[in-house]
C-alpha cells in the first residue's frame, strides 16, 4: 500500500480521505491466502476452498469475488493506493475470460482465485450476467492504467480491444445497423444494453453503452499510438468522430428538443430519466461541445437529489462526482462527495451488504475523486504530468503526497495565498525527468486520461528529486 496522503486548509476533506484510505484497505486480498469460493446469499455451503490471488473486493462485501463493473470504477483509486500489481492481476484474469466460448464477453464476476466465475452470476458459458457498457469500460481501463503506470505489458492486451471494437461490435449491431452495439432487450443473463438493472424500457441501445463504446474507441486509438500502430489509431479516431456526430445529430435527438438516452427493441426513443443511461453520456464525453450539455448537467444534479429520481443504491451515486469533475465543476463534485460520505453509515439497499460505507466502490472512488480535484492528467510512458486544478469554493490549499506514478511517485499541490490559489508545485519522485504542463481550468469536458487538443498554459521539466513551482493561471 502506498503512503499517499493529502493536506488541505479544509479539515473535512482530510477527514474523508483518511476514512476512505483506511476503509479501502479492508478490501485487500492477499496473494496465496486460502479462502472459500462461490460465497453468496444464494449458496449456503459447504464451500470449496482455493488459494486466492492478489486482488481486492469490488462488489458486494458478502460475496467471495470481484465484479467487472465495480473493478473498472475502483481501479484508479486502487492505483493511487499502490495496488498496481492487484490491478494488473485482476485485469488479466477478467480479460482471459473474454473467449470465443463466451462470445467475446468477459464474465461478470470472478472468485478471488482469479479463475472461477462467481456462481451466483454464472450458470454456464452461454448464460451468465452481461451488461454491455462493462466490456467497453474494460477497454478504457487498459489505457487508463497504462497512463498511470507506463507498463508496456498492458499494450499486450491489443487482441482484446481490437476484437471488442471489431468483431464484437459487428456481432451486436444487427437490429439497428448503425455502428452502435446492441443489447438483447431482455434480462442481465441475456446481455442487457445498460447498467441500469431496473430500466423503464426494454433497451436495444442505451446511452451508457453508447457512451462507453465511444470512450473505448478513443482510448483504443491512444493505445494504438502508444504501440506505434498509427494507421489503426487513425481508424479508431475516425470511428469515434463518426459516433460523436451520429449521436449529436441523430441518435440523441427526440421530439420537441428532448434528449434521447436509449432506443427500445421496438425502435422507439426513450427520453425519460434513466440514471446510468442518462449520466453516462456526458460522463464519457458524448456531450462535449454540445449546447445541451449545461442544461443536462443541471438536470442530472437535480434528479439525483430528488427522492423519486435518486438511485436507490449508493454505488450508482459514486459516478456523479466523476461526472462533474470531468466538466470542471468542482463545487458540484465536492457537494456529491460530501453527500456520499455523509450517508456512509446508512443501511445499504441490500441488507447483506451492511452499511453504505462498507460497499467497496465508496471508499475507492472517494480516494480517486479527492485526488481528482488536483486535475492530474497522467502520462507515465511519456514522462508527462498535466494539471488542471479546479478546487471547490472556499478551499485554497490541497496537496497530495506520494502519488504513485510510473516507476515512483509525485507530490503535487496548490499554494495557499489566504483566499485564493496562488500557484502550483510538483515534486518528481521518479527516476526520469518529468515534463509538467499546466492546463487552464476552462469549462467543458476533459477525460483525465486522454490528451487535450489545446496547448498548455505553461510547461517545465522537473528533474528527479526536484520540486518546481508555477504560478496559477
Amino acid at each position: 500500500m502506498s503512503g499517499i496522503r493529502i493536506e488541505s486548509d479544509n479539515q473535512e476533506i482530510e477527514q474523508i480521505f483518511t476514512w476512505a484510505k483506511r476503509t479501502a484497505a479492508v478490501s485487500l486480498i492477499a496473494d496465496g491466502e486460502s479462502g472459500p469460493l462461490d460465497v453468496s446469499e444464494a449458496n449456503p455451503g459447504p464451500f470449496r476452498h482455493a488459494p486466492y490471488r492478489a486482488s481486492y473486493r469490488a462488489g458486494y462485501a458478502h460475496r467471495s469475488g470481484y465484479y467487472l463493473r465495480d473493478f473498472a470504477h475502483q481501479a484508479v483509486g486502487a492505483q493511487l493506493l499502490g495496488w498496481q500489481r492487484h490491478n494488473a492481476a485482476m485485469l488479466s484474469a477478467l480479460l482471459a475470460t473474454a473467449t470465443p466460448e463466451h462470445g467475446g464477453w468477459p464474465v461478470w464476476a470472478l472468485n478471488f482465485d482469479g479463475e472461477t466465475p462467481l456462481a451466483i452470476d454464472y450458470r454456464g458459458p452461454h448464460e451468465f450476467v452481461r451488461e454491455l457498457p462493462a466490456i467497453f469500460e474494460l477497454v478504457e481501463l487498459v489505457h487508463t492504467l497504462y497512463r498511470w503506470t507506463g507498463d508496456a505489458e498492458l499494450l499486450g492486451h491489443r487482441a482484446f480491444w481490437r476484437n471488442t471494437l471489431g468483431a464484437f461490435v459487428e456481432a451486436h449491431d444487427t437490429h439497428r445497423p448503425n455502428g452502435v452495439a446492441e443489447g438483447s432487450g431482455l434480462g442481465i443473463f441475456d446481455g442487457a444494453a445498460s447498467y441500469n438493472e431496473h430500466p423503464t424500457a426494454r433497451f436495444r441501445e442505451a446511452g451508457d453503452a453508447f457512451g462507453a463504446q465511444y470512450a473505448a474507441t478513443l482510448h483504443a486509438a491512444a493505445l494504438e499510438r502508444a504501440g506505434g500502430a498509427t494507421e489503426e489509431a487513425e481508424r479508431y479516431e475516425r470511428t469515434a468522430r463518426g459516433l460523436a456526430a451520429y449521436f449529436l445529430h441523430t441518435w440523441s435527438r427526440g421530439e420537441a428538443g428532448a434528449i434521447v438516452n436509449g432506443w427500445t427493441v421496438d425502435g422507439d426513443p426513450v427520453t425519460t430519466w434513466g440514471r446510468e443511461t442518462t449520466w453516462f453520456m456526458p460522463l464519457k464525453g458524448l456531450f462535449a461541445d454540445d449546447q445541451r450539455a449545461e442544461a443536462l448537467l443541471r438536470e442530472i444534479d437535480h434528479l439525483c437529489a430528488d427522492p423519486v429520481g435518486a438511485p436507490a443504491i449508493i454505488e450508482a451515486l459514486t459516478y456523479v462526482p466523476d461526472l462533474y469533475l470531468r466538466h470542471g465543476d468542482a463545487d458540484t463534485a465536492w457537494r456529491w462527495m460530501r453527500h456520499i460520505y455523509a450517508i456512509r453509515d446508512d443501511a445499504h439497499e441490500v441488507p447483506q451488504q451492511g452499511l453504505n460505507g462498507s460497499y467497496p466502490e465508496v471508499p475507492f472512488t472517494l480516494v480517486a475523486q479527492i485526488i481528482g480535484l488536483l486535475g492530474l492528467q497522467p502520462n507515465a510512458a511519456g514522462h508527462t504530468v498535466t494539471t488542471r486544478v479546479a478546487l471547490p469554493t472556499g478551499m485554497s490549499r490541497l496537496a497530495a503526497f506520494d502519488v504513485p506514478f510510473g516507476d515512483g511517485t509525485i507530490d503535487v499541490g496548490t499554494i495557499d495565498t489566504g483566499t485564493t490559489t496562488g500557484g502550483l508545485w510538483l515534486r518528481n519522485g521518479t527516476s526520469e525527468p518529468i515534463r509538467w504542463q499546466l492546463a487552464a481550468a476552462e469549462p467543458g469536458f476533459q477525460d483525465p486520461h486522454l490528451d487535450r487538443a489545446t496547448a498548455p498554459a505553461a510547461s517545465v521539466t522537473v528533474a528527479p528529486g526536484e520540486r518546481m513551482t508555477l504560478p496559477a493561471g
